[in-house]
């Protein structure tokens, strides 16, 4: 005669999940900052590579840039999650 004997683990099923979870958000995360560090440095060059003349023009100073460069990085975001 065979015994068979059914055995569940819940709590590891549970504490599995909750690592994958836990895995996949601090994953996305990290995309997202990437994705935000990338946009920064984009407006960063964008914003470095005009003249004196041109920041002038438009009423940014030199020192103004990395804070300007910040701004716009959230306000893509904030548009991009409208």
């Amino acid at each position: 005669m065979t015994l068979v004997v059914s055995h569940t683990n819940n709590w590891l099923t549970s504490g599995l999940t909750e690592l994958r979870t836990r895995y996949i958000n601090r994953r996305n995360a990290a995309a997202k900052a990437n994705i935000e560090a990338a946009r920064f440095r984009r407006s960063l060059t964008e914003l470095n590579a005009l003249s004196n003349r041109d920041l002038l023009d438009i009423g940014i100073s030199r020192a103004d840039i990395p804070q300007i460069a910040f701004e716009q990085s959230q306000n893509e975001l904030a548009n991009e999650n409208a």
